[in-house]
């Protein structure tokens, strides 16, 4: 029997670990809006199944088994409305996908170390374009630089960011 919940510790693993489960939700559903409901799903069953929870234990092999079911539930639930894979099939996908989101942790701490080692204009550069999507052509003429050369910036950043981070992700295994 698992020792009494721990709110706090709970609400933390949740925290820290549902970009994971996020991933691990869009991986397995194609349609973005089916992803976020299954999502929501699972933090819901996870909270009901809270109790259930072992602090000692690792939190995300735990969180992927309730997602991994909220899936199948999912796909079981649609399964009269479209053509869906068969059970096999999302168990074996699934299996590929927990192994590749339990990765997403590491690499997400070791992009944000990497983003430290850049440059103001290079965190600027990455911050206009992914984060307030603005286009590389908004972006070259508001800095006065050619959209080649916007494109050419952006292109060695995102190879310095990826060549740091398989770095950091070598270091930490």
């Amino acid at each position: 029997m698992p020792p009494p919940l721990d709110e706090t510790r709970f609400i933390e693993a949740l925290t820290r670990h549902q970009p994971a489960l996020e991933a691990f939700c869009h991986a397995n559903l194609a349609n973005r809006e089916d992803a976020r409901e299954v999502l929501q799903a699972t933090c819901v069953k996870l909270w009901q199944k809270a109790g259930d929870w072992d602090p000692e234990t690792e939190f995300l092999p735990w969180a992927f088994t309730v997602a991994r079911f909220t899936v199948l539930s999912h796909y079981r639930d649609q399964k009269r409305d479209r053509l869906v894979f068969d059970e096999d099939v999302i168990h074996a996908m699934a299996d590929d996908i927990q192994e590749t989101a339990s990765a997403f942790d590491v690499r997400r701490e070791a992009l944000a170390k990497c983003l430290t080692k850049l440059d103001d204009h290079q965190r600027g550069l990455l911050h206009d374009h992914y984060t307030v999507s603005r286009s590389l052509r908004e972006i070259a003429k508001a800095s006065g630089r050619s959209l080649s050369a916007v494109k050419m910036t952006l292109l060695r950043v995102r190879q310095q960011l990826s060549a740091c981070i398989e770095r950091q992700v070598r270091t930490h295994s």
